[in-house]
């Protein structure tokens, strides 16, 4: 009775093989030798089954990563022309808005218009006065708005005007505290200078002074000693 390498139960057969997982049992030091390179070559065997699914997990991987960039590339290029159409959608429609706000504007002008000359034309005396009024009204009109579109004009340059002359006399201003500045620097560097001068003479004077209370005092003590001489010699 043999035990089985493989599956770890005892096996009566007196086969070569297991009679339970048909693994080999072999015998003696051949048998060793045997399931030894039957063991290598299973290792072996599964050692290039987990290289092999390492290796496909690997390219799965890779596969991913290339199909996510290229999906987010895709949806970059994707959104980059989603954007420029609706920029492009918002330009178009704000042309179209315009121009349709133009022709209504010129539409209801040339009516007004050919409603005061069908009016003037029809009616007479009060029909034309008031023809006549309305056309005035809306000459009045035209002018007021002219006259409100030059008044802002003149307003727009005026704050032109007065900020330009503002940071004019700011820069005036900056240029004015500097040259202040310098003239300041300039007479306290002055009234350093005329103190120093002023200490000088000053230390020269008393050194004068003091030099001539020396002489003095050795001319008394010279006289002194002179007479005290001529005294005793008398």
């Amino acid at each position: 009775m043999a035990r089985c390498p493989n599956c770890g139960q005892e096996t009566t057969g007196s086969g070569d093989y297991c009679q339970y997982c048909q693994y080999p049992i072999l015998r003696g030091g051949h048998a060793r030798q045997r399931r030894a390179q039957v063991l290598a070559r299973r290792q072996a065997e599964e050692a290039e089954k987990l290289a092999k699914k390492e290796a496909e997990r690997e390219e799965r991987e890779k596969a991913k990563r290339e199909a996510e960039e290229a999906k987010r590339a895709q949806e970059a290029e994707r959104l980059a022309k989603k954007q420029t159409e609706e920029e492009e959608k918002g330009a178009k429609e704000a042309a179209e808005r315009e121009a349709r706000e133009k022709a209504k504007r010129e539409a209801e002008e040339a009516k007004r218009t050919q409603e005061a000359e069908r009016l003037a034309k029809k009616q007479t005396g009060e029909e034309e006065k008031r023809a006549k009024e309305v056309a005035e009204r809306e000459a009045r009109e035209k002018a007021k708005r002219e006259a409100e579109e030059a008044k802002r004009a003149q307003e727009a340059e005026r704050l032109a005007k007065k900020q330009t002359g503002e940071e004019e006399k700011r820069a005036k201003e900056v240029a004015d505290r500097e040259a202040q500045e310098k003239v300041k620097r300039e007479a306290e560097e002055a009234k350093r200078t005329q103190e120093a001068e002023r200490l000088a003479k000053k230390q020269t004077g008393e050194e004068e002074k003091r030099a001539k209370e020396v002489a003095d005092r050795e001319a008394k003590e010279k006289a002194k000693r002179e007479g005290e001489e001529a005294k005793r010699t008398q």
